[in-house]
C-alpha cells in the first residue's frame, strides 16, 4: 500500500528534512565513489551488483525483466550485460519459444562473485548498524522503508 501524505509540511520542517535528504544522499554519492574505486578486476561494481542481484530468486530472465529489476532502461542493461558476458559473469542466449527475446542467466564465475559482492555489502551494512542505538536501529529500519514506499510513488 503507498503511503499517503499525514499532514501539509510546514516550510521550516521542510528545510531541516531537505538538508539533511542532501547530506544522506550525497554520503551516497561519495561510499558509491569510494566503492568503485576499491572495486578489484573481476569483482562487481555496485551498479553491476544491482543489475544482477535478481538472479539469486530467478537464475534465468529476458534482459527487459533484468532491466526492470536492476531499475535501469533496456539498453543500459543490455550494455551492461554485454559487459558482464565478456567478463565471464553471465551468459546470454536466444529464448528458444521466441527468438527475439534474449535469456540471461548467472555463470558459476557469476554466482561466487555475486556471492562475494553480497558479503562486502553485508559488512558494510552491519558496519553502519552498529553505529546506531537499540532505538535509532528501529527508527532507521521503520524510517529507511517508508522514505522507500514513499519514493515509489513519485
Amino acid at each position: 500500500m503507498a503511503p499517503q501524505p499525514l499532514a501539509p509540511a510546514d516550510p521550516a520542517d521542510i528545510s531541516g528534512f531537505a538538508s539533511a535528504w542532501n547530506d544522506f544522499f550525497s554520503s551516497v554519492r561519495r561510499a558509491r565513489g569510494r566503492a568503485a574505486r576499491e572495486t578489484q578486476p573481476g569483482s562487481l561494481t555496485l551498479s553491476q551488483f544491482q543489475l544482477i542481484v535478481a538472479f539469486a530468486d530467478q537464475p534465468e530472465m529476458t534482459v527487459g525483466d533484468v532491466a526492470l529489476a536492476g531499475g535501469v532502461a533496456a539498453p543500459t542493461a543490455t550494455r551492461m550485460l554485454a559487459t558482464l558476458a565478456r567478463e565471464g559473469i553471465v551468459e546470454r542466449r536466444s529464448s528458444e519459444s521466441d527468438r527475439r527475446q534474449v535469456l540471461v542467466s548467472l555463470t558459476p564465475k557469476g554466482e561466487e562473485v555475486l556471492a562475494e559482492k553480497r558479503s562486502v555489502i553485508a559488512e558494510k551494512q552491519r558496519q553502519v548498524f552498529s553505529m546506531l542505538s537499540e532505538t535509532e536501529r528501529e527508527q532507521a529500519e521503520h524510517i529507511l522503508r517508508r522514505l522507500a514506499g514513499a519514493i515509489e510513488e513519485l
